[in-house]
């Protein structure tokens, strides 16, 4: 059985090496030249910490990890208004999570996919014609492929969704005129002022969290409520103290809408969309590497012992009928989070910070790591 698999995003490279293991041939395109630099900070922990342990991708996870002793809520000018050792998030979930860059994952993955996995960079997907046995992919460097099966992993704006399914129009839905900015910065002065805590500022429509990385780098995470991206680096600076220093040496930026996608059917033939392609649940959720690997050692568990064509049609259907309603679980949770991560009145301000002040008494550890937006969301 062969697979195409457009997007080297993580539900992607997951899937393509599991299925790989399984004994598929698989071949990955890519459009970008080479995997992006920057991304966010995120906690990887819920199903696909479960799932990166069956799939032994544990190891490599983890030695791309960061490590952190506090997680500090500061105010505009600089001062420290109320702290949450980290450790005892991990006490809450047993130590079973990991905060890593978004790019660290993708890194790990390559580095374990198998030698057969075929992988195309600078490629994408020009015309799909499915011929009801195979997908039948004319691909941008002239070449065609017939496959078994054709995986949409290509992101919000998945190419594959739009040949088959028709334009982004009623797929994506921006959530609250939210941006999202991540970044990392070469500023060795911010990254020993740090001393290996995090820094989160709230206010009224803006969230920002800058972290130590390395030996000199910071990286810094930002979200915007009605802030286009041209005046994203603006209104983090607006911010002040902890945003005029996060925005000195930022390099590779990556600015987005925050958005959903929802996609019914996310099934066509021999055509599947998987992760952001159908079923985004935004930064707000804080779930989307660990649902992305998750969703993928789903699906090709569905597939795994697929020998004819008809088995693969059997495996898509099933797995659209048990993973859906995860998601669409996730994409709720994901919509109430917007006052968290970017509270839009005084009220929802206060509140926030009330959780903060309370960060030191018992039981309350797991509501700030909700509201800190990206760094420490154990549940």
């Amino acid at each position: 059985m062969h697979a195409v698999v457009s997007g080297a995003g993580v539900a992607g490279l997951a899937l393509a090496g599991r299925l790989a293991l399984d004994g598929w041939s698989v071949e990955v395109v890519e459009r970008a030249a080479a995997p992006r630099a920057s991304g966010y900070l995120v906690d990887f922990f819920g199903p696909g910490f479960d799932a990166a342990e069956r799939m032994g991708l544990l190891p490599g996870l983890r030695a791309r990890a960061e490590s952190f002793e506090e997680l500090r809520s500061v105010d505009a000018v600089g001062r420290v208004r109320a702290r949450l050792p980290i450790s005892l998030v991990e006490r809450a979930v047993q130590g079973r999570s990991l905060t890593i860059l978004r790019p660290q994952i993708v890194a790990a993955l390559s580095e374990a996919l198998p030698g057969a996995v075929r992988m195309r960079w600078g490629t994408q997907v020009e015309a799909v014609h499915d011929d009801g046995t195979a997908a039948h992919v004319l691909l941008s460097d002239g070449e065609r492929v017939a496959a078994d099966l054709l995986v949409g992993e290509d992101g919000v704006g998945s190419r594959v969704r739009q040949l088959v399914w028709g334009p982004a129009r009623g797929f994506v839905r921006p959530l609250g005129e939210l941006t999202a900015v991540a970044w990392i910065g070469d500023d060795g002065r911010l990254h020993d002022d740090l001393g290996g805590k995090v820094a989160m500022q709230l206010e009224q429509d803006r969230q920002l969290v800058v972290a130590p990385l390395g030996e000199t780098e910071v990286t810094g995470f930002a979200v915007l409520r009605g802030v286009g991206a041209a005046d994203a680096r603006g209104a983090i600076r607006g911010m002040g103290a902890l945003g005029r220093r996060a925005v000195q040496g930022v390099r590779d930026p990556y600015v987005d809408a925050v958005a959903q996608t929802v996609v019914e059917p996310w099934v066509r033939g021999r055509v599947v969309l998987l992760g952001d392609a159908c079923a985004a649940v935004s930064l707000l959720a804080g779930q989307g590497a660990s649902l992305a690997i998750a969703g993928a050692e789903r699906l090709a568990e569905e597939l795994a012992f697929a020998r004819h064509p008809s088995d693969v049609t059997a495996g898509l259907a099933a797995f659209e009928r048990d993973w859906r309603p995860v998601i669409e679980r996730e994409q709720a949770r994901g919509r109430r989070a917007q006052a968290t991560f970017a509270p839009h009145t005084r009220l929802e301000v206060e509140a926030q910070r009330a959780v903060w002040r309370a960060a030191a008494l018992p039981g309350v550890a797991h509501l700030v790591a909700r509201a800190a937006g990206g760094i420490t969301k154990p549940r």
